[in-house]
């Protein structure tokens, strides 16, 4: 009774989004907040998740790509129950929403679920029947590279958990391992009332322990975690090397499991290429059932791209992108799902969109050096294999924490070779360095530039590593 007290007590939704949009604008800068959040509208709040809706679907994958998570810290900023938010594209039911939201308190303590989770009136956050969130699994192209992922995935979504707990899916960035658990999480079964459903990124649960441990309410974050009935945890790469939290996260996920709720994760490599990641939470990782989402075949990445354009084709009439250019596209983007949506989008927003012919002269013009530079085609785990054979190392060897000097040179040509031959963050190349920050990036950029002006062998090795590189990906 005094958790709904007080849960009646908080500010309505408007407020407290009106709070996170003032914070995210001195972040992020007025231009920008204007160009990309200003267009958002606050939809509904459940007791799990807040729905935001953008304008089109250009907005919305910008948002989620580039602002998802500033956006879903900043909210959790003024909420104390740590919900995330999710973009989608508006239409008329949520333009409505958009209008009643405003009065509405994020909780009535007489509507409550089975769990005594309040809820939104009229089960304000739940899929409409008949329709299909674009994130979920009828929007997942599917062949052989991704088709085991995605079955247990299905399965999960359906309430048929056994011997598939814990989940743990792991590919390359950008294909598609995000979406399945944002798919489970939006499926009938457990987005219905009474079901305490999270999803969060490593990243997310580490700032959410830290920040308990230090204003001493580790037990809230214990009880909220423990009580949930499904648990998707995104990039548990960026877990490695944080001792307490991943301690904090193994007997989490051990209750969890005990207690019969369904826990989904994910990650960039298998379990056993996490260096640093606890042996207790790798055994209990192993334990469950872990698939593997391969590299995109050129036949998966034109039926993407065909179900790309017969999306946008329902909200933009009349839109049509001859096949050539498809072809196109999907021979010359091959790195990752993300980065081919992302072409099609950039194209469609420079001809069709404004009424220019979509030909495949003017697409190769557009897309410029990603089309004709073959080292975009060049993922990190491929940069990793070829430095690590090269110089007759492990990929654990290469990743590991070891500070001797054959194993950290060659770390550190991996990194510059990484900064210099793919389109990836400085973030996210530490990040697939064993959870690395930037700094170290950066530092390996400028040793190893300087080295190869200096040291002709080394000079040597880079430039046939490269070599390599760029025949294998042609």
């Amino acid at each position: 009774m005094d958790g709904q007290q007080n849960d009646a007590q908080m500010p309505p939704p408007q407020i407290l989004w009106g709070k996170t949009c003032q914070h995210l604008q001195r972040e992020i800068g007025a231009e920008k907040f204007a160009s990309w959040v200003k267009p958002l509208d606050l939809i509904s709040v459940d007791f799990t998740s807040v729905h935001v809706a953008a304008p089109n679907a250009f907005c919305r994958d910008w948002v989620r790509e580039n602002l998802g998570r500033k956006l879903t810290r900043a909210w959790q900023t003024f909420d104390p129950h740590g919900r995330s938010i999710f973009v989608k594209v508006r239409d008329s039911q949520s333009a409505s929403q958009a209008h009643t939201v405003e009065a509405t308190p994020v909780f009535t303590p007489e509507r409550t679920s089975a769990h005594g989770a309040p809820q939104l009136p009229g089960g304000a956050g739940q899929n409409v029947p008949g329709q299909t969130s674009d994130t979920g699994f009828d929007h997942f192209v599917i062949d052989s590279s991704n088709e085991v992922a995605f079955a247990v995935a299905r399965q999960i979504s359906q309430g048929n958990t056994a011997g598939f707990n814990p989940f743990y899916v792991h590919g390359g960035y950008g294909v598609g391992k995000t979406h399945l658990l944002r798919a489970i999480s939006e499926s009938p079964l457990w987005a219905q009332t009474g079901k305490r459903v999270r999803y969060l990124t490593a990243e997310e649960f580490v700032y959410d322990f830290v920040a308990a441990v230090r204003e001493k309410e580790t037990h809230k974050f214990k009880a909220k975690m423990r009580a949930l009935d499904l648990l998707l945890l995104d990039d548990l790469q960026f877990m490695t090397g944080k001792d307490a939290s991943q301690d904090e996260f193994f007997h989490t996920l051990s209750a969890l499991t005990a207690a019969g709720a369904q826990v989904v994760l994910s990650g960039d490599n298998a379990p056993g290429s996490l260096t640093r990641l606890d042996p207790r939470l790798l055994s209990r990782i192993s334990g469950g059932i872990v698939c593997e989402i391969g590299q995109s075949s050129l036949a998966l990445r034109r039926q993407i791209l065909e179900h790309r354009v017969d999306l946008l084709a329902r909200e933009y009439r009349g839109l049509a992108v001859p096949p050539a250019v498809l072809d196109m596209i999907a021979e010359e983007v091959c790195s990752n799902p993300r980065e081919l949506i992302g072409a099609l989008n950039t194209i469609l927003a420079r001809t069709a969109l404004i009424s220019q012919p979509v030909t495949v002269e003017r697409c190769r013009e557009i897309l410029g050096d990603i089309m004709r530079d073959p080292s975009r085609k060049v993922s990190i785990a491929q940069i990793q294999q070829a430095v690590a054979a090269h110089f007759e190392l492990t990929i654990e060897q290469l990743l590991s924490r070891r500070r001797t000097r054959n194993i950290v040179r060659p770390r550190q040509i991996a990194m510059y070779l990484s900064k210099h031959m793919t389109t990836c963050s400085l973030p996210m190349i530490g990040g697939r360095f064993a959870g690395r920050d930037h700094a170290t990036v950066i530092h390996a950029d400028k040793t190893v530039a300087q080295l190869i002006s200096n040291d002709p062998e080394l000079a040597a090795d880079v430039k046939a590593i490269r070599r390599k590189l760029l025949t294998d990906a042609t």
